[in-house]
């Protein structure tokens, strides 16, 4: 999967040890919805999805 060079330099801001899960989430709801790479803006639609309080 192809990574926007700013999503990517984003990513390697998260812990590397939530890294991969996150990677992994990007590329797994982007393939979900079509597209053809990940970008800053569908990892901050996850971030608001993932941090919705309960």
């Amino acid at each position: 999967m192809k990574w926007q060079t700013d999503a990517e330099q984003r990513l390697h801001k998260v812990p590397f040890f939530i890294r991969l899960w996150v990677r992994r989430r990007a590329e797994t709801v982007a393939r979900e919805r079509g597209l053809a790479e990940v970008t800053t803006q569908l990892l901050d639609e996850i971030k608001a999805r993932e941090h919705k309080p309960s």
